[in-house]
């Protein structure tokens, strides 16, 4: 459960966010961004730390040069090949620069944008991921789709967009993002489904639940194809979905201790649907003995063995926080008394302050 999303492989559960913004698929809110949801950041934290000079140095080089690229000319350097190629991958300066302008164009829509301009952005999205990314890319495609979802998340800042071009385009993303949720490449399916939580509060999305509930149900599916489906339904749906509360529900009866992740995120779900029921798991995450004594199932360290593991203090830091924005709204006077005293006692004052925010907000 990530607190940070690499607008960029996804926070993450509970990622973008990074530095301040609140991720969608944990917070529940459209216009709030999914941190790291420990997934988005199982997905792109690590490439992120990778690059993070590289594209300080760009950012220099750009105001040096004169300014930073403007969306149009991001858009068509995307729809230029980068890098050499090997048998498997790009290589190369060119390569990296279009991982580096995926990453830019993300970054742009925090400005917002008009209701033409997301129209013509996600046209343009749909384009440059179907006819002009690839698998061998990296993390490139992965960022667009996170972005495609990202054109559509609502905006305080500007007019909801409505009427038979918005709806068509959002239709259009939506079907482009459940395309790449049945990809073969596993990268692609967790990037396709996390992008859905940023569509959250459009009638669109809701085409998606069948597709999200059989990932979240299919015990032959990549785990971590499991756990974005459970942490982006809760954002999604609403508490009338009974069909989405019933599957989250069997998801947390999973027993398999591999599983545990999975059982957590559908908490985290459900609570954001206000299910009390949860409140025993909910008080769990947000408890420092209790989340010391969790085992997580650590398949990315080393891929090939696989082993438990416990939580790191900045994991149980990023639990604590999502886990706290995924439940506020619960109504549950137990999981508010202890906000209040991790925003009181907590060692961290990262989790202390977020804990003032979050009460501050009910």
């Amino acid at each position: 459960m990530p607190s940070d999303v690499k607008s960029s492989p996804a926070s993450g559960a509970a990622s973008s966010s990074a530095a301040g913004e609140v991720d969608p698929i944990v917070a529940g809110a459209p216009g709030v961004e999914p941190p790291s949801v420990k997934l988005i950041v199982r997905l792109f934290l690590i490439p992120l730390f990778i690059v993070a000079a590289a594209v300080g140095v760009m950012f220099l080089i750009g105001r040096l040069a004169g300014g930073t690229p403007s969306t149009e000319e991001l858009l068509t350097r995307l729809r230029n090949p980068g890098g050499g190629r090997t048998a498997q991958m790009l290589i190369g300066p060119g390569s990296k620069q279009r991982f580096l302008d995926a990453k830019a164009l993300t970054d742009t829509m925090k400005a917002g944008m008009t209701v033409p301009e997301r129209v013509k952005l996600s046209a343009d999205l749909i384009d440059i991921i179907n006819n002009h990314t690839g698998t061998d890319e990296g993390d490139v495609r992965h960022f667009l789709l996170l972005a495609l979802g990202r054109v559509w998340q609502r905006d305080g800042r500007h007019p909801e967009a409505s009427g038979p071009d918005t709806a068509d385009a959002r239709v259009a993303a939506l079907s482009t993002l459940l395309r790449y949720a049945d990809s073969a490449n596993l990268a692609d399916r967790k990037a396709a489904i996390l992008a859905m939580a940023y569509m959250s509060g459009n009638e669109e999305v809701r085409a998606a639940f069948p597709v999200l509930i059989k990932k979240l149900i299919d015990g032959n599916e990549d785990l971590d194809t499991r756990l974005a489906a459970a942490t982006v339904l809760g954002p999604v749906a609403t508490p009338e979905d009974a069909n989405v509360i019933a599957a989250l529900q069997a998801a947390m009866r999973d027993s398999e201790p591999r599983n545990a992740e999975l059982v957590w995120a559908s908490a985290l779900s459900l609570a954001q649907l206000g299910q009390r029921d949860v409140e025993d798991t909910i008080l769990k995450l947000l408890t420092r003995d209790e989340l010391s004594k969790l085992d997580v199932y650590d398949r990315e360290t080393d891929p090939k063995n696989p082993v438990f593991r416990k939580l790191s203090e900045q994991e149980q830091e990023r639990y604590l926080i999502n886990t706290m924005q995924g439940a506020r709204k619960l109504g549950s006077p137990a999981v508010d008394e202890q906000m209040r005293v991790l925003s009181e006692r907590d060692p961290s004052a990262r989790v202390r302050y977020a804990a003032k925010e979050i009460l501050q907000q009910k």
